[in-house]
């Protein structure tokens, strides 16, 4: 049997995504989801088993913060964090996790398979746009498969130090400061600076990553 896997969408489902997990018999998302929509169009393709990722708001108040599966013998450990972990999973063949944004196959102790699929969604600028495909033909019998995706235009517009901006940026929003004033201090475009401030108080508890996630 082949599984789809999928991790950090951050709302976005992309079309070659939708294409390549095609055909596959179950779809695992470990988390960061943002949008129901996008498991609504996961189900059209096969049963999604998804865990809730620390981007994932009120509407994913259903959606476990971990799951335990099992396929023909082999069971599988999902979480968004794996630095969250507070299981014992010795005993647990693959652990599947997400969060980093950094597609990594490892193999640890006891034999254990650690696997990310990396970001397939929305992701920091020349980040590699990545998901797997896990396929099981017996009892400890599997493996897996990377996918890449090729984005044009991948070069960001985008200042190198963008992570400073907007930590810079937000503490000069909670002080009252205007986009306006905030780009002349910061000597960024205005549009840069109104689309961080908006993000800023639009989504309540974001983090820089989180900002930079929707205007990269």
């Amino acid at each position: 049997m082949r599984i789809g896997i999928v991790s950090d969408t951050h709302g976005l489902l992309r079309r070659e995504v939708i294409e390549g997990l095609q055909g596959v018999d179950h779809i695992i998302h470990a988390g960061d989801i943002d949008k129901k929509d996008v498991l609504d169009e996961l189900e059209k393709i096969a049963p999604v088993t998804a865990v809730r990722g620390n981007a994932d708001k009120d509407w994913a108040v259903y959606l476990p913060e971990k799951a335990l599966l099992e396929f023909e013998g082999n069971r599988i450990y999902v979480i968004h964090n794996k630095g969250m972990i507070d299981d014992f999973i010795d005993d647990l063949p693959i652990i599947i996790y997400g969060h980093s944004h950094k597609y990594s196959l490892a193999t640890k102790k006891y034999g254990q398979i650690w696997f990310n699929p990396g970001c397939c969604g929305k992701r920091k600028p020349d980040q590699e746009v990545s998901y797997g495909i896990l396929e099981i033909r017996g009892k400890d019998d599997f493996s897996f498969e990377k996918k890449i995706i090729k984005v044009e235009g991948s070069t960001s517009s985008l200042p190198k130090n963008i992570d400073s901006i907007i930590s810079k940026a937000m503490k000069l929003a909670d002080k009252g400061t205007s986009h306006e004033e905030i780009a002349a201090k910061l000597k960024i475009s205005e549009d840069l600076a109104e689309q961080i401030c908006r993000m800023y108080f639009t989504h309540p508890g974001v983090d820089v990553a989180g900002i930079l996630q929707r205007i990269s």
